[in-house]
């Protein structure tokens, strides 16, 4: 296997072409950012000063609306071109440097009805994307990673009687689904416990209620665990079993570097995570250059920062038999 400075010298040659790309779309988006604003802001400096302020305005208002989609048209989509290009080509490369197990595929990603099925949310999805699939063999573990964005639809009314569509977020972040090499009798979920901190013993009774079906509310022995989690089993002898005293304090170790939202799932012999995770993953930034190999070792970085989490829960440690 390659370390990382012999992959970025392999890659240095593709890089280079790419660093075309992503300049040609930082001179289009000057370009058109200036036939945008430019025209607006004469159009909108004449409506100020001029007795006929409507017609101006209007002006203005469809101008902006026309520059926008010759933005979008001719310069946004090449950053979006360069996005996807750098990253098909830099990740499966720094995958390799991880496990050759792993594969990669940009445009692809975990089904909303996969997500819907490991019950960490309880709102189903109206509007859902998922992309930047990751999966494959690390190590023993089979795992699939993918960046998921599912939102719910509301409505409301106004004081008029008008009725509004709005989304709102469910979940924005990465899922990763790992094989625990166990067939679960039964499910368990590890949920983040904000109640507990915030009203204390009076939170049980609305601890009670934030399970999913057929599920109790299991009390473990440990404070700090419990402080930040509330844990929800069919079976509480399994529940015990698998979240053992070291498991407890491996989920908390986690909860430190991913934060205190994580949520976590065990059932169908797999473990399933929740990590929100706003900021946008596995992108290069069209303000550093193509070629720039820090960037490179930055992404590299972030891989290992979410597929360190099978080693963080000793998942490749077989010490049950899938039976």
């Amino acid at each position: 296997m390659q370390n990382l400075d012999q992959i970025i010298d392999r890659l240095v040659p593709t890089l280079a072409k790419l660093e075309d790309g992503r300049k040609l779309y930082l001179s289009r988006r000057s370009r058109y950012l200036v036939l945008l604003f430019g025209p607006l802001a004469l159009l909108l400096l004449v409506a100020f000063t001029s007795d006929s302020k409507i017609p101006w305005f209007i002006g203005a208002g469809i101008w902006f609306v026309i520059g926008i989609i010759l933005y979008q048209v001719r310069a946004a989509s090449l950053a979006s071109t360069y996005i996807r290009h750098y990253k098909r080509t830099v990740v499966p490369a720094l995958l390799n440097t991880i496990d050759p197990g792993l594969q990669y595929d940009a445009n692809s990603g975990i089904p909303s009805s996969t997500f819907v099925g490991t019950e960490l949310f309880k709102k189903s999805p109206d509007r859902y994307k998922t992309e930047d699939f990751i999966h494959g063999n690390y190590g023993k573990t089979y795992l699939q990673l993918a960046e998921i964005d599912a939102e719910e639809r509301r409505t409301r009314t106004d004081s008029d009687g008008k009725t509004e569509t709005y989304y709102v977020n469910i979940f924005d972040g990465l899922l990763l689904i790992a094989d625990f090499h166990k067939h679960f009798h039964g499910r368990t979920f590890v949920f983040p416990d904000k109640s507990e901190r915030s009203f204390g013993g009076v939170a049980r009774f609305f601890q009670k209620m934030g399970g999913r079906r057929h599920t109790t509310l299991i009390r473990l022995e440990d404070p700090e665990f419990e402080n930040a989690f509330a844990v929800y089993a069919t079976d509480e002898v399994e529940a015990r079993y698998i979240l053992s005293t070291a498991m407890l304090r491996r989920i908390l170790d986690m909860r430190k570097r991913f934060g205190e939202d994580v949520r976590l799932g065990f059932k169908e012999s797999c473990l399933f995570l929740a990590v929100p995770h706003s900021a946008p993953f596995l992108e290069p930034k069209t303000s550093v250059p193509a070629t720039d190999p820090d960037q490179v070792r930055g992404m590299l970085v972030e891989l290992r920062f979410f597929l360190d989490t099978i080693e963080e829960l000793d998942l490749n440690t077989r010490i049950w038999s899938k039976v």
